[in-house]
């Protein structure tokens, strides 16, 4: 009898993990399942997240830039409303990957949890207890 792949959405907040760490990444998803869709976020004129480009292209995921200038949370609110719309228009999505140690995703992983997803959060040593917390299982990078 064969085990079930799970469908893997994987979101990326590259303001806040830095790309060196792609390959640390890439590996915790694989553990996860099968990876269905994957996107990394970053601001179009911000240097520090244009590496993530590169990364991106290489591994097969998707890069979204942002117009504009930088904004408070401007990347995080991107991402919260795309992890929603991924899990209304693709039910097939068993689990959510987020890569960040950055605690205003909380709620929104509370809602994907309350919908039955499963919430992995990637990120580093310096996460929150409230981000490590709310999710299915946080896996340091």
């Amino acid at each position: 009898m064969s085990q079930k792949r799970e469908n893997t959405a994987l979101f990326i907040d590259g303001e806040n993990i830095s790309c060196k760490k792609v390959n640390a990444i890439m590996d915790a998803v694989k553990q996860q399942g099968v990876l269905f869709s994957g996107r990394v976020y970053g601001i179009q004129k911000d240097k520090r997240t244009r590496r993530w480009s590169d990364k991106a292209r290489e591994y097969g995921i998707a890069d979204i830039r942002l117009c504009g200038g930088p904004e408070k949370n401007k990347v995080d609110k991107k991402i919260q409303k795309d992890m929603k719309r991924e899990i209304t228009q693709h039910k097939n999505v068993d689990i959510v990957c987020l890569v960040t140690s950055d605690k205003d995703y909380v709620v929104t992983i509370c809602e994907l949890r309350s919908c039955g997803k499963r919430v992995v959060v990637i990120g580093e040593d310096r996460a929150p207890d409230q981000l490590r917390n709310a999710c299915s299982v946080f896996i340091e990078i």
